[in-house]
């Protein structure tokens, strides 16, 4: 139950669209650092190593690109994740994910760089991706900008860890669009749930 509300805290905290003059990638980035201290980048569980840590968010990856397309037929040449380190639960952790996804190119930036490479490209697909990876089960939610860093759609992936197999397997993926929403809160669509 906590870390239901806590997701559901993180999602809306992240998901905000009234941000006064700053772009939404600007607030981000302010409220991140003003309100965070430094330490050395952490996930939810310290007991997985790294080539484990990699292997779940390059598959959450997989999944967000794959569900991307399912839903409307979308497509990524590249995408750049944010590598935000503050010290949180949150944050994204000390690993390098493969160069290429499902056939999408992929490029970790630190959130000042993707501030400035969405100014200067307002096409660029820039992710925030949050993740909670314990021994039972890895939850990550995809915050997406585009267009300049206009908050586009946020994808909600969960997985539960089956220790026979020991491999995390799909459970639901969830999506809200923004894009025209006129302030209101999109409604949360589940696009797969329970291998459907």
């Amino acid at each position: 139950m906590t870390f239901l509300i806590l997701t559901i805290f993180l999602g809306l905290t992240a998901c905000t669209n009234h941000t006064g003059d700053k772009s939404v990638t600007d607030k981000i980035i302010a409220d991140s650092s003003s309100t965070r201290q430094k330490k050395s980048a952490t996930t939810d569980s310290l007991t997985w190593q790294k080539d484990e840590l990699t292997k779940i968010y390059t598959q959450a990856i997989a999944e967000f690109i794959k569900s991307a397309y399912k839903k409307d037929k979308t497509t990524f040449d590249t995408l750049y994740f944010g590598k935000h380190i503050y010290g949180q639960p949150d944050d994204f952790p000390c690993i390098e994910l493969p160069a290429t996804i499902e056939n999408t190119q992929i490029r970790l930036v630190s959130p000042e760089v993707g501030q400035k490479k969405q100014a200067a490209r307002k096409s660029l697909v820039y992710v925030n991706m949050m993740g909670w990876v314990d021994n039972e089960k890895a939850a990550f939610i995809l915050v997406v900008f585009s267009n300049g860093g206009e908050h586009q759609y946020d994808y909600f992936i969960n997985f539960n860890h089956n220790t026979s197999s020991g491999k995390f397997e799909l459970v639901k993926i969830e999506f809200e669009n923004y894009l025209h929403n006129n302030g209101q809160k999109p409604k949360r669509i589940t696009i797969y749930k329970d291998g459907k």
